[in-house]
């Protein structure tokens, strides 16, 4: 692999990982009873809140 193509998959991945993150907290904004379900949801909630 040439280091273009790797540094795309990995601004692609780091996308991914961004979006997938932003909604777990809108979801959790949303649906306040999910809260404490799964403790790993409520704590990237929590940590993404303090960042934005």
């Amino acid at each position: 692999m040439d280091e273009d193509k790797i540094a795309r998959q990995m601004e692609r991945r780091r996308q991914l990982a961004d979006r997938n993150v932003g909604a777990v907290v809108e979801l959790l904004r949303r649906r306040e009873e999910l809260k404490g379900i799964y403790p790993a949801a409520d704590l990237v909630a929590e940590n993404v809140g303090w960042a934005v």
